[in-house]
């Protein structure tokens, strides 16, 4: 070890001082915003159309980016070609830049979590493709076990559960849907880091 691998705390401080943090603001990486996404969908007149592809995707998932249709008044109706009309961003990766009125598939689940959370209420027999595939399957957080309910779900316990079936979803798929629930999750003080740190222990 050389006699300056690490520096002791005051050495540290020293560095800068805390009179030149003045001015200084931090930037959220989270630029989604429920009034940005409101103008935009009312802009665009979509408020119902874009709340059933919501609904569809939480249903049925979209796996290989294939969204499927929905029947409405005797009409089938193709979600990607009203993803295309209304300007949603379906080739958007987790990590992508938006803008806070950017409408991506993700966004329009989070968007409309509260009418998603009461069709699966109103809807027992129908379950969200997330808790289906990849939760533990106890019917007491059916519906708020689909993506876009970490800004929904009011309990610790419904929280953790969401994490956990996203770290399985995570697991099977490679990617890190959990990180990004995590973060919304501890900004609406549902679950605390401690809650986090205890739940990933007893795994």
């Amino acid at each position: 070890m050389t006699e300056r691998q690490y520096l002791n705390s005051q050495q540290l401080k020293d560095l800068v001082a805390i009179e030149d943090f003045k001015g200084f603001q931090p930037v959220a990486t989270d630029t989604y915003s429920d009034g940005e996404i409101l103008k935009t969908i009312m802009a665009k007149s979509g408020l119902k159309i874009l709340l059933f592809c919501a609904i569809q995707r939480a249903v049925v998932g979209s796996g290989n980016k294939v969204f499927g249709e929905f029947v409405m008044n005797g009409e089938k109706i193709n979600v990607k070609t009203i993803y295309k009309e209304f300007g949603v961003r379906d080739d958007a990766s987790l990590g992508s830049e938006l803008g806070p009125g950017e409408l991506t598939p993700g966004r329009l689940q989070r968007f409309y979590r509260v009418q998603i959370n009461e069709y699966f209420k109103k809807n027992p027999n129908i379950a969200p493709c997330l808790w289906k595939k990849y939760s533990t399957l106890k019917e007491e957080y059916r519906a708020v076990t689909f993506p876009g309910a970490e800004a929904l779900v009011q309990t610790k316990d419904e929280a953790l559960y969401l994490l956990q079936t996203y770290r399985t979803f995570d697991a099977r798929q490679g990617t890190h849907v959990a990180d990004q629930a995590e973060q919304v999750l501890l900004a609406r003080k549902v679950l605390s880091q401690e809650d986090i740190l205890k739940a990933n222990r007893s795994q």
